[in-house]
């Protein structure tokens, strides 16, 4: 690993959420890739430098910023404040894993003009959160700066919005230019079942929709992930068990965290398979904290997991 720390961009939105838990009291907190940028700071600690790169509401401008003074390696240069109440998410869950979420107070998308003076850093995570985050020219101009060192959560990509608010499965008419601009793809299972509408096997997907040196990363909540890749002139598909769960809070930016602890375990290791298996364990001990005001806890919860 480099002496220096790894400056890591995020790209996404922050919002204000409001859980609704299958069981247990509601939880406000923020969200969105605030479960990234704090997992990653957690993580990292001094060997990271993490830039958020998100419009901020005015009304939670202050607030944020008071947050984020409490991590020394999150650098707030890259955050804009907006005049408009930020981005609001409810989320409310009728299992465990399944839950409908409402978005309030629409952000404009990012563009160029936005991360444009960010292209320092060493990697970049875009994540999706709520389908409109970054434009596509924006998305594809990046990549073709950076795609190598480019992860991206596909996550709300591929869904719509009613005029409540209300989100539904609906993907972009062309989602191959988003598939093709990273190295890196994650994609959870309904994410990849809205996108395979065809029903092809994931290995047969992977070869029509991506090219041969990224990297397909599907998570499969407590069943663990898996991924798709080429090795030896061969697509190979391999699964990663989970974690196993004592007790469960909360399943919240499970796939936030995933991400996020996958980047770092990659970086510092240069090793696939152990950053699966890390991010794993990352994204099964987030499952037992409330919203992100735990997630200082995140480290001492991973240690108690056991092999699924």
């Amino acid at each position: 690993m480099q002496n220096s720390p790894i400056k890591i961009a995020v790209l996404g939105t922050i919002n204000k959420d409001l859980i609704l838990p299958f069981e247990g009291a509601s939880i406000q907190s923020f969200g969105g890739i605030y479960y990234s940028i704090t997992t990653l700071s957690h993580l990292g600690q001094d060997h990271l430098e993490i830039i958020p790169i998100s419009f901020v509401g005015e009304d939670a401008f202050s607030n944020l910023s008071a947050l984020l003074e409490g991590y020394n390696n999150i650098n707030r240069k890259a955050l804009i404040e907006i005049d408009q109440k930020n981005h609001e998410v409810i989320l409310e869950y009728s299992s465990p894993d399944v839950r409908s979420e409402k978005a309030l107070f629409k952000f404009p998308s990012l563009d160029w003009k936005n991360i444009k003076n960010h292209l320092n850093a060493d990697f970049y995570l875009v994540n999706m959160i709520t389908g409109w985050d970054l434009s596509l020219k924006a998305f594809l101009k990046l990549s073709k700066k950076h795609y190598q060192r480019m992860y991206l959560d596909v996550h709300f990509l591929v869904m719509g919005t009613d005029k409540l608010g209300n989100r539904f499965p609906e993907p972009p008419e062309n989602i191959g230019p988003w598939l093709r601009g990273a190295k890196f793809v994650q994609m959870n299972e309904k994410e990849f079942d809205i996108i395979n509408f065809a029903g092809v096997h994931e290995s047969d997907f992977f070869e029509q929709n991506f090219n041969p040196d990224q990297i397909l990363i599907i998570t499969l909540a407590n069943k663990g992930a898996q991924i798709i890749f080429h090795k030896d002139s061969m697509i190979r598909n391999k699964h990663f068990p989970g974690f196993k769960l004592e007790k469960f809070s909360d399943s919240t930016g499970c796939g936030d965290v995933f991400g996020a602890s996958f980047i770092w375990k990659y970086l510092s290791s240069n090793n696939l398979y152990s950053a699966i298996e890390y991010a794993n364990r990352a994204a099964g001990a987030n499952c037992l904290l409330r919203g992100t005001s735990e997630m200082e806890l995140l480290n001492e919860r991973m240690m108690l997991l056991k092999n699924g």
